[in-house]
């Protein structure tokens, strides 16, 4: 199984509702407090002490 660098909304919805990753393993939260619309860019190289790095992105609409 190749590892996935980035994640769509609709994907993270999937891992939101334990359908992403399968049974018994992590779950985001799910829509209001799912603070990200998409992953970018996910990495186990990388960061601040070169254990790995998210990049997430969240859209802001003026309300």
């Amino acid at each position: 199984m190749s590892n996935q660098s980035s994640f769509t909304y609709e994907e993270l919805l999937q891992c939101g509702h334990g359908e992403l990753f399968g049974p018994g393993n992590a779950q985001l939260p799910t829509p209001n407090m799912l603070m990200m619309d998409r992953i970018t860019h996910i990495s186990n190289e990388g960061g601040k002490y070169g254990k790995g790095e998210i990049i997430a992105e969240l859209d802001i609409t003026p309300d």
